[in-house]
């Protein structure tokens, strides 16, 4: 990478970070490309070359949103501890990310969108399968998760609790409605196995 596309790929993350936070705090209708651009310390000109308008800007804030999720989730995985540690680690950060993304207020914007829902619904297939497919070997491959049941049919089971998360009341739900909906993907009606 030469420095012109260092220092374009620079300011492309500004851009999206100060973007990132002037949504999360005031949502996406009530902040001007001005603001974003005064506090990414670039030009407005830089914003529509690089992204075309704020709702082309507000996708790309998404993105890096679900990647960071997704790649803190990939870390966790990566770490030499006891598949029980890891899932009860990722329900801890689930938690975490689903209270602070249900108060935010682009998460507001993002859901009553069609177009933000594809990009979730396109961000999910393409990048958390190949987590949910690690998970899944590695529980398996602990005992964690049922060696008898098709890597395919948990896959599915898992990525079904998408439509929970797409109706339209669901920003509104309160905390324990959104978690409870993760632990009955991940430990069923049971609930937690005692050991």
């Amino acid at each position: 990478m030469n420095g012109y596309e260092k220092r374009t790929n620079a300011k492309k993350e500004s851009i999206i970070n100060a973007a990132g936070e002037l949504f999360a705090n005031r949502g996406i209708t009530d902040v001007g490309i001005s603001e974003i651009a005064a506090k990414a310390n670039v030009s407005q000109v830089s914003i529509y070359n690089y992204f075309g308008d704020k709702n082309a800007l507000a996708k790309e804030v998404l993105i890096k949103y679900l990647d960071t999720i997704i790649e803190g989730y990939d870390e966790i995985l990566q770490r030499g501890i006891p598949f029980s540690e890891k899932l009860k680690i990722i329900m801890e950060k689930k938690e975490e990310a689903v209270n602070a993304y249900g108060k935010s207020l682009f998460s507001k914007f993002a859901w009553e969108d069609k177009t933000f829902q594809q990009i979730y619904k396109e961000a999910l297939n393409n990048k958390a399968v190949s987590i949910y497919t690690k998970f899944i070997e590695q529980g398996k491959k602990e005992g964690a998760i049922d060696r008898d049941i098709p890597d395919e049919v948990i896959l599915h089971f898992l990525l079904s609790s998408v439509s929970f998360m797409e109706q339209s009341n669901y920003l509104s739900t309160d905390p324990k409605y959104k978690m409870g909906i993760l632990r009955l993907c991940l430990y069923g009606i049971i609930g937690k196995e005692e050991k």
